[in-house]
């Protein structure tokens, strides 16, 4: 049994692209690289551009950010510049990967006949000060510690630790805060209402902070003028986007928004062999709350997709899709999840 989707009402999609969209493991980081791969991104996705009304479109920039913290230390040891903050990094490679991706558009037959925009994005995040075991998320350069300057690491905050399996060499390690909202929403939502294909939210948003935000714990004053602090953090790409998406449904109620995680596996497998007999096709929220209680999932694997899911279909998200990239189809497209199953979504082929 083969499904198709059946159009109705107006459709938003957000789309978020993984990282080997643009950079893939082991290949070298030179621009025409990248661009040669968003390029063969886009041809797999000209199906789906043309099925929806509305497309926004977020993408990872992990391998960017880490080669520019790279150029950073290089630049302050050799040229005695000052750092690059992680938060610039971001606003940085949202406006380079950007560009890359509206180049390859206008090269692309189907999205060149698209009005487009690249909007740099901030993402807000719950927490500023965090506990020595919420530092998580290695990046930047492998150094030596001699090679530190600890007392600007001290003065900036910046810690450094040695992975696992590694005694001689330290990097860079930062938190990876939950996302709640995102600054420049209403722009975007007022360019998908144009017809727009926005680009947003790369790499997760620039991280900010607001010290009044009601979940703030970190001993701010709620009074306080200051709302727009940059942090040195990392925010996943694909819990971001479902902030996304679940602020354009928010917006748009009588709209369907549909989040759909591109990446580099067919989708969701019952085992971590990812043997086709083991695929999972369907899965309601309720079976996904079970699998994710009942299965042990390392941050770095599937987790914090199957966790964007379902932030999303609880802030009342209807359907989401993680599926591959490189061969998306809307007709198979892989694992289809639902919070509320609506039978006129599909017809049999």
């Amino acid at each position: 049994m083969a499904s198709n989707f059946l159009k109705y009402k107006r459709q938003i999609a957000v789309l978020a692209l993984g990282g080997n969209a643009i950079l893939k493991k082991n290949q070298p980081c030179d621009p025409e690289v990248q661009c040669y791969n968003i390029a063969q991104a886009l041809k797999s996705l000209e199906k789906l551009v043309n099925f929806y009304d509305s497309v926004a479109l977020t993408h990872g920039n992990g391998p960017q950010v880490g080669n520019d913290l790279i150029r950073s230390h290089a630049a302050r040891q050799h040229y005695k510049l000052p750092g690059i903050d992680i938060a610039d990094c971001d606003a940085n490679t949202q406006g380079r990967i950007g560009h890359w991706i509206i180049r390859e558009m206008r090269r692309n037959p189907v999205f060149g006949q698209k009005k487009t925009a690249c909007l740099i994005t901030h993402v807000y995040v719950d927490k500023i000060h965090f506990t020595p075991d919420e530092y998580t998320k290695y990046v930047g350069p492998w150094l030596n510690p001699s090679d530190i300057d600890h007392e600007e690491a001290k003065r900036r905050g910046i810690v450094y630790k040695a992975p696992d399996g590694q005694n001689e060499k330290v990097r860079r390690v930062v938190p990876s805060p939950l996302p709640y909202r995102i600054e420049e929403i209403e722009t975007i939502n007022m360019l998908l209402n144009e017809g727009v294909i926005t680009i947003c939210c790369g790499g997760g948003g620039v991280p900010v902070y607001d010290p009044r935000y009601e979940g703030n714990r970190d001993g701010f004053d709620p009074d306080s003028p200051e709302k727009f602090i940059p942090s040195d953090v990392v925010i996943d790409k694909d819990r971001a986007s479902a902030v996304l998406a679940a602020s354009l449904l928010e917006m748009n109620p009588d709209s369907e928004v549909h989040l759909i995680i591109l990446t580099d596996v067919k989708g969701l497998f019952k085992t971590a062999q990812l043997n086709d007999k083991d695929f999972i096709r369907e899965m309601s929220l309720e079976n996904l709350d079970l699998f994710m209680t009942q299965n042990t999932l390392d941050p770095g694997s599937i987790k914090p997709k199957l966790e964007a899911i379902q932030y999303f279909l609880k802030k009342g998200g209807k359907q989401a899709i993680l599926g591959r990239l490189d061969d998306f189809d809307l007709a198979n497209p892989g694992t289809y999840f639902y919070s509320v199953k609506q039978i006129e979504l599909f017809r049999t082929a």
